[in-house]
């Protein structure tokens, strides 16, 4: 039961069933894929082969919860890890996940703002940057790792912080 409807976005590779639940978006700009999913319920990710889950992860940050797959442990661990997703393995599952959230209004709200602090506290472009800036300090600190007084990769990023990418780029040509 439910008003529910299940939109694809993408490249279709299956034929659809001919139901007016189901839509197909096509492929959306960036701008268009955040507003969809910022404006979903629930956003389904059911590939068992994911290595990070970009989809997952613009999820989270749009403040959506998502359904997983079980199969794909990344997945999980981001479901655990966030407290901002549920994950299924099997068809039952998967039901009973769908139901749960979309008649769980205030759940899925808190789920959606744990996505969104875990993005922020984990994959926001300033705590990559430093994520790699403490790694080249380490490696440059190595016995033998021969750099006394050259760029480093990590110089790099410390210049595009303090300088901006133009200058920064500017200077090395």
């Amino acid at each position: 039961g439910g008003d529910v409807s299940l939109v694809l976005m993408g490249t279709k590779l299956m034929p659809l069933p001919d139901d007016p639940r189901v839509r197909f978006a096509g492929t959306l700009s960036d701008s268009e894929r955040f507003h969809a999913l910022a404006a979903a319920t629930v956003v389904v990710v059911p590939s068992p082969y994911e290595s990070l889950s970009l989809l997952a992860l613009e999820a989270f940050a749009v403040g959506t919860p998502v359904l997983a797959n079980a199969r794909s442990e990344v997945l999980v661990e981001h479901c655990q890890r966030s407290q901002a997703g549920l994950y299924y393995a099997n068809r039952w599952e998967f039901i009973e996940a769908l139901k749960f959230l979309t008649g769980n209004r205030s759940l899925a709200d808190a789920m959606g703002r744990n996505g969104k602090a875990y993005v922020d506290r984990h994959y926001r472009w300033n705590t990559i940057l430093s994520k790699y800036e403490r790694m080249f300090a380490r490696l440059k600190k190595q016995s033998d790792y021969y750099n006394f007084r050259q760029r480093t990769f990590g110089t790099f990023l410390q210049d595009v912080r303090r300088q901006g990418l133009s200058a920064t780029l500017a200077e090395r040509r």
